[in-house]
């Protein structure tokens, strides 16, 4: 039997492709494995880092919060804070715009006397009461 030239080279094209495809798939089915291990992995949550670009974004049509007023506090809005409770008679000190301790410990002696948390910090709640006609003045 004579072999045809061109069955030969064929052959030898069919073989060398064969040869050249089991490579390549040597080398792809790891990488298929450990993308499909890598995909099926449980991420680890981040934690909650104050301050963190990764926090989540408030939704932007909801009301900004009013600043918390509290000890190292500085300006206009402290000087309201200390005017306020002089004329309810909790504060004597010089009305001078810095949250010290004797601006908190009228803050506590006010939220006591008025039935509010006494954790010296000046926030939404405290503020509502404190600017409102129920706010109760120091009783000696």
């Amino acid at each position: 039997m004579k072999s045809n030239p061109k069955t030969i080279a064929g052959v030898i094209v069919l073989v060398i492709l064969a040869v050249a495809l089991g490579f390549l798939l040597s080398k792809l089915f790891p990488t298929i494995g450990e993308v499909q291990r890598e995909m099926s992995l449980t991420p680890t949550p981040l934690p909650d880092i104050p301050g963190s670009v990764m926090a989540v974004t408030p939704d932007p049509s909801a009301p900004t919060p009013e600043p918390v007023l509290r000890t190292g506090s500085r300006g206009d809005d402290v000087k309201t804070l200390q005017g306020r409770l002089h004329d309810l008679g909790y504060y004597a000190d010089e009305i001078d715009g810095q949250f010290g301790a004797g601006t908190k410990a009228a803050v506590i002696d006010f939220q006591k006397a008025n039935g509010l948390e006494a954790d010296g910090m000046v926030g939404s709640e405290t503020k509502a009461i404190l600017y409102s006609p129920q706010a109760k003045p120091k009783t000696e």
